[in-house]
């Protein structure tokens, strides 16, 4: 797993992502950083898996581009998608 997380997500958990290969059959593995720097996996995606993701991704974002077009939920904070969604459960594990 890389030191810089691939992304943030909207409750603030570092996302890496890494291309993974077993018995020649690549995977893209998607993880998050938990407290104390160990990960958990979260996704594990064939290249079937990643088009539909591609797929729901694009259409995600026509949904959001036309809603801040419309004027409808125009960006908000990071602290505000918090707020919006909640904080990750995995973050106040011990």
């Amino acid at each position: 797993m890389s030191s810089q997380p691939t992304f943030t997500d909207v409750q603030r958990r570092e996302i890496f992502t890494e291309i993974i290969t077993k018995d020649g059959v690549p995977a893209l593995a998607v993880e998050k950083r938990l407290p104390g720097g160990s990960s958990k996996r979260l996704l594990l995606l064939n290249k079937v898996d990643a088009q539909q993701m591609i797929t729901k991704l694009d259409n995600f974002l026509n949904e959001i581009y036309a809603q801040e077009l419309a004027g409808v939920n125009a960006t908000l904070s990071p602290a505000d998608m918090v707020a919006l969604f909640g904080e990750d459960p995995d973050d106040y594990a011990v």
